[in-house]
């Protein structure tokens, strides 16, 4: 079969990305409960700013930017497999109604567009193996792994904490030269930067007791200093006179953001990323966080926030917040989580995966180059 033009060597310009969807929820930002919804819509967004292809599975109602949505799932389908249950739960299953009934119409629609040197990009993890199973010629892509179930020959990891987690949980021992670690990223124009904050303390997240709801209210309480609490989940947990303000869309919640002198983030185990903690950030708030997981790589100690291992510490911590520089804490997180740092990563982890079509393991000055240009804004 001819090579297309655009897929030669050294041709990077316009590559094809057969991007899919999750079948539970639109890609759209009304969908803000379920970070995979949108981090579709933010690597679309990536892929078309660097000049490739994009033909996305999805559902109906999108807002991804891409050459052909290709819809797999309609709405009505999707609310009656869901029977019920709300989008943002939905277990990721191959053999889940949603999942069993998008999955083979993702198989026959990318049959019907494929051309050599294609990209398949997903983050469903097993869910849609079945996907990347049907069509072994094209090159697979995890493109932002934040869950266990990672299964394609080529990885990008949200941080280095979960690249190691991920190999120790499948019992992978071996190095994977062709995976990469590219942190969740973020728009910083839909985040506001208030030099000065608001005398409360903030906690976004899920009401469950693994993110650490409860440690964010105790220490808020020892502290004397107001706790407000967004998100979903069970509202028992809030307690110790802090104030549930409920499960606030995107631009409420940014508002919030950028208005607290601190926010909480005690999550009791290993976060993948722990993205609230970088949109705090990219608002010029500080971050106190328990002391493992993402947090070791997103939060500098002393600088962006705190990290704590007692409650002693995260009393000392929200004592301590106002010290920190606030425009310093927003210019890192720009330097760091923002689309533009994540565009060049991803076009040069790209460009690395092009040269298996060629030279491999033996290729070496795209991806020297790729290599330096990343370092630069590191």
């Amino acid at each position: 079969m001819d090579i297309p033009v655009s897929k030669r060597r050294g041709d990077e310009h316009n590559m094809r990305f057969h991007l899919l969807a999750l079948p539970n929820a639109q890609t759209t930002k009304a969908y803000s409960l379920d970070g995979f919804s949108q981090a579709t819509i933010r690597f679309a967004r990536v892929l078309k700013e660097l000049g490739h292809t994009v033909f996305l599975y999805a559902s109906e109602e999108n807002e991804s930017p891409c050459d052909e949505l290709v819809t797999v799932i309609t709405k009505e389908e999707q609310q009656t497999l869901l029977d019920g249950s709300a989008y943002q739960e939905a277990m990721m299953n191959n053999r889940f109604p949603l999942w069993a009934l998008s999955n083979p119409r993702m198989i026959r629609e990318i049959g019907k567009r494929k051309e050599p040197r294609d990209f398949i990009c997903t983050i469903g993890g097993s869910s849609q193996k079945p996907v990347a199973d049907a069509h072994p010629e094209l090159m697979c892509v995890e493109y932002s792994i934040g869950y266990v179930s990672s299964f394609a020959p080529y990885r990008v990891y949200e941080s280095h904490i979960w690249r190691h987690c991920t190999h120790g949980y499948q019992d992978d021992q071996q190095g994977r030269f062709f995976d990469t670690v590219i942190p969740y990223f973020f728009d910083p124009a839909e985040f506001t930067f208030r030099q000065e904050k608001e005398s409360f303390a903030l906690y976004v997240g899920r009401l469950t007791a693994r993110k650490g709801i409860g440690i964010a209210c105790q220490a808020c309480k020892q502290a004397g200093i107001p706790l407000k609490v967004i998100g979903h989940g069970d509202k028992a947990l809030v307690t110790d006179d802090a104030e549930y303000l409920g499960a606030l869309d995107n631009e409420a919640r940014n508002d919030w953001l950028s208005r607290a002198s601190v926010l909480l983030s005690p999550t009791l185990y290993l976060e993948p990323f722990g993205s609230v903690a970088v949109e705090a950030m990219l608002s010029g708030t500080p971050v106190v966080s328990t002391d493992f997981g993402a947090f070791v790589e997103t939060v500098e100690h002393g600088k962006t926030g705190f990290r704590c291992n007692y409650m002693g510490e995260f009393v000392d911590a929200l004592a301590r917040v106002g010290e920190l520089d606030k425009e310093y804490i927003r210019e890192r997180a720009v330097a760091k989580y923002s689309l533009e740092s994540a565009k060049v990563k991803y076009q040069a982890y790209f460009e690395r995966l092009m040269l298996l079509w060629n030279g491999g393991w033996d290729s070496s000055h795209l991806t020297l180059k790729a290599k330096q240009t990343i370092d630069c804004i590191e």
